[in-house]
């Protein structure tokens, strides 16, 4: 079934055509600043006392959680299995990168944040 096409559409060239289309593939803008508490609430079990916790030990246990959670779901990516998410593995990825580098930042201001043995988080890509 053909649908009419407007005016503009109709007098534009061939070129125009194919560079104006209805579908455009763009990344989306980048947030000005990360929610912490509604991206974290959204793919992880954690405590509201747990998402609030900014401290340079709170901010480890989030670490460690979310790379439990990048394991297991990559581990489902190359399993094939059906309940893998892409959307969810990129967004894990994301959370992941941002909350080890705001626990480096914090442990360059507080050098004695990881005494009791603790170390940086390893890169993830």
């Amino acid at each position: 079934m053909h649908q009419p096409q407007p005016p503009a559409v109709r007098n534009a060239s061939k070129a125009d055509q194919k560079r104006s289309g209805p579908i455009r593939a763009m990344r989306p803008a980048p947030q000005q600043r990360l929610d912490r508490r509604a991206a974290l609430g959204r793919l992880l079990p954690l405590w509201p006392h747990e998402l609030a916790d900014e401290s340079p030990q709170g901010r480890l246990r989030v670490v460690a959680r979310l790379r439990r959670a990048l394991r297991a779901e990559r581990r489902r990516g190359l399993a094939g299995h059906w309940t893998y998410d892409l959307a969810r593995h990129v967004e894990l990825l994301r959370l992941y990168r941002a909350e080890a580098a705001a626990l480096s930042e914090t442990c360059r201001q507080v050098p004695a944040c990881f005494a009791k043995g603790g170390s940086l988080p390893v890169k993830i890509s």
